[in-house]
């Protein structure tokens, strides 16, 4: 029985390297010229054909996908425990079955470890026969593939074999799937390090299931997954006694995470406020601001009289809004009786002259 620290291990590197959590289908979009020119020069380099290849791409941000010989049943090899945990997955999450419950000789859980992690054979076709017989296992699967039942070559239900189009869908089903399928994702990152997809990409995360069938003189070399670059790609590739083996599964994916990782532009980050604000000057006031009842106004220093300007009024000459003489009452006094001594010294000559 596996133990409950390893299937903990799993969920949280799911969740902690699990990028879109649950991701929204984006709008496909076709092959752009590059990327066509990009494959058709990788097929011609590897001697690879509609006999010996077949290969799915898309870009789980942009939307961009790009199919060779997609429809074509190869053998699956182990790929095709890839749909098949997806589905014991879901059952889980719709508490249709529980982890705890026995698959042969094992618990369900350890089950879905054996399988993804070490690709184990006899655990995975208990799983398989758990859910009926061949043709009832494999007309379940049809659930997450998007091909009309009129395409479907017979040989899929007869043996095991699938196309790298049912691999695609499978892969966005999963990649769309959210928190249900953490612990498959982190499973998938821990199997087969440095083989097949992740032989030449290191700088980034792969979550694969990968595939390796020889028999009757036919090698079926295989993977699908995942593959974390800034804008995660899916990628499903089946090859059949092609030239190069496994080679030509490690550099497809190198080839298409340099493709893919060209295409991402980063959006520019919001510059940061600075740390001082600047202050507007302040304007000039048009009027005399007003003041509170609780404000002294300022007092205004009287200007300096100019030589061209009579000086101001000193506050004894104005009184009550009404202007006055510099001059005191006594001297008003004084003038008034000088002016009537005046008066009466004229009288007074005027009768002595008479006389």
């Amino acid at each position: 029985m596996k133990h409950p620290v390893r299937r903990l291990a799993a969920l949280l590197l799911g969740l902690t390297l699990w990028t879109v959590p649950a991701a929204a289908a984006v709008e496909t979009q076709p092959a752009s010229e590059d990327l066509t020119a990009l494959m058709d020069d990788f097929r011609t380099e590897y001697g690879l054909n509609e006999g010996n290849f077949s290969l799915c791409y898309y870009n789980t941000v942009t939307g961009e996908e790009y199919r060779y010989n997609d429809t074509k049943f190869m053998i699956a090899a182990s790929t095709y425990k890839l749909p098949l945990n997806m589905h014991y997955y879901e059952m889980e999450a719709a508490g249709e079955i529980s982890s705890a419950a026995m698959i042969g000789a094992t618990t369900l859980a350890d089950a879905h470890y054996q399988s993804l992690v070490w690709s184990n054979n006899d655990v995975s076709i208990d799983m398989l026969y758990n859910l009926g017989n061949f043709r009832t296992y494999k007309n379940t699967m049809k659930q997450y593939f998007t091909m009309p039942d009129e395409e479907i070559d017979y040989i899929y239900y007869v043996d095991n074999y699938y196309c790298t189009s049912m691999m695609l869908d499978t892969l966005k089903h999963l990649y769309e799937g959210g928190d249900k399928f953490a612990e498959m994702i982190g499973y998938m990152k821990q199997a087969q390090p440095g083989e097949y997809f992740k032989m030449y990409v290191t700088d980034y995360e792969v979550a694969h299931k990968y595939g390796y069938y020889v028999d009757d003189g036919v090698t079926a070399i295989n993977d699908t997954g995942i593959i974390y670059t800034p804008q995660p790609f899916l990628l499903a590739v089946y090859t059949s006694d092609a030239p190069g083996g496994a080679e030509v599964l490690g550099r497809a994916a190198e080839v298409l995470t340099e493709y893919t990782v060209s295409q991402y532009v980063p959006e520019p980050e919001p510059e940061e406020p600075s740390a001082v604000t600047e202050q507007p000057e302040p304007s000039e006031p048009t009027q005399t601001p007003e003041t509170t009842d609780n404000t002294e106004p300022e007092p205004v220093q009287p200007e300096e009289p100019s030589a061209e300007e009579p000086a101001a009024e000193t506050p004894e000459q104005k009184q009550g809004g009404t202007w006055k003489l510099p001059f005191s009452p006594w001297w008003l006094a004084l003038g008034g009786a000088a002016v009537f001594l005046v008066a009466d010294v004229v009288v007074i000559l005027k009768i002595l002259r008479r006389r």
